[in-house]
């Protein structure tokens, strides 16, 4: 039997179900005003179809309630975030090298604008930044691809939800972090459903203000020997000794003995 003849013998079951309020806050646009009335018609439909299926009072009561939850939340497409899709994790190709070296950019980071802050005492950049980014880049090193769950990224990096999301905030501003908002769709009683699935991450090197900043805030080498592929090395192979300086300690006596043979 097709649906059309189903819908056609339940005729009085659609008028259990009265048409749902849109929710019109959230539904702006003419295009969305559609598909909310698309959706009321699918949910009604759907439900209707079980209703007729049902068998016993509690398997009417527990669909009339399953239509009244779904009434309650409204269209799928006003429940999730903007500019989510269906999409995967992206595949993240982090060794160890690239561990180090994003992690030497942070510190670099936090350490130039905590002496450059205008308030004594303040941090530019919390120090749960560095816990958060650290269990990011583990979850990259052992599993190629980030995408865990607000809630789990703060057991990892031992702290809050809300710690979380304002490191997270963090890490964007200075380009270490690309968040990709993702969907998914499920199946439910009443049919399919699109929801919020888990953030996946792109974890990189710091780009735009971050890539600034650790030019800005990268401290020089304070070694003050002369790096090996100079060309003033004083080094001598004919002699087979250092012939400038000679002695690591020369003090106001090698000056005298220098004068001595000299006179």
């Amino acid at each position: 039997m097709s649906f059309e003849e189903i819908s056609a013998n339940q005729g009085a079951l659609f008028d259990a179900f009265p048409a749902i309020e849109s929710p019109a806050p959230r539904v702006r646009s003419s295009r969305s005003a559609n598909r909310a009335a698309a959706w009321e018609r699918d949910l009604a439909q759907s439900a209707s179809y079980l209703m007729g299926q049902c068998r016993s009072e509690d398997e009417r009561e527990f669909v009339s309630r399953l239509y009244d939850e779904a009434s309650e939340r409204g269209p799928d497409f006003i429940n999730y975030r903007s500019n989510s899709a269906f999409r995967a994790a992206p595949k993240l190709g982090i060794d160890r090298n690239a561990y180090a070296r994003i992690l030497n950019a942070l510190e670099a980071i936090e350490r130039g604008t905590y002496r450059h802050s205008r308030e004594k005492g303040k941090q530019g950049i919390p120090r749960t930044v560095a816990r958060v980014l650290k269990a990011l880049l583990n979850l990259a090193l052992q599993y190629g691809e980030v995408r865990p769950s607000l809630e789990g990224l703060g057991k990892l990096a031992c702290v809050c939800k809300q710690t979380v999301v304002n490191c997270l905030k963090v890490l964007q501003l200075y380009g270490f972090v690309v968040v990709h908002r993702r969907i998914k769709r499920i199946c439910t009683p009443l049919g399919f459903k699109v929801v919020q699935d888990c953030n996946a991450y792109t974890i990189q090197e710091p780009q735009g203000l971050g890539a600034m900043a650790v030019r800005l805030y990268r401290q020089a080498s304070e070694s003050r020997k002369s790096s090996p592929s100079s060309k003033d090395s004083s080094f001598d192979k004919t002699k087979g000794r250092n012939s400038v300086h000679q002695s690591p300690i020369r003090g106001a006596w090698g000056d005298l003995q220098e004068a001595w043979e000299a006179f």
